[in-house]
C-alpha cells in the first residue's frame, strides 16, 4: 500500500450508526468484519486517496528547504 497514513474524518448513516451499535453489542465477529469490508475501509481508502491541495507559497518554501525534486508537486512548470 502505497498511500501514506494521515487522520482521517468518515461520517456514518443513521442507519449504519445503529449497525454498528448492534455489531458492538452482539459482539459478532462475522458482523464486525462485514461491517468493516463493506462500509468503513472503502471510506477510509478514499479519504487516504484524496489528494491534499496546497498553496503556492508553501509549494514554493518546500522547495526552498531542499524538498525532493522528483516529486511532481515540486516540479517547476515550463
Amino acid at each position: 500500500m502505497d498511500t501514506k497514513l494521515k487522520k482521517v474524518v468518515i461520517s456514518l448513516e443513521p442507519e449504519e450508526v445503529i449497525r454498528l451499535m448492534r455489531t458492538a453489542l452482539d459482539e459478532d465477529p462475522a458482523e464486525a468484519f462485514a461491517l468493516v469490508m463493506d462500509c468503513l475501509y472503502p471510506r477510509v481508502m478514499k479519504e487516504l486517496e484524496k489528494t491534499q491541495c496546497m498553496p503556492f507559497y508553501e509549494l514554493e518554501a518546500r522547495k526552498r528547504d531542499g524538498a525532493n525534486e522528483d516529486n511532481p508537486w515540486l516540479k517547476k512548470k515550463k
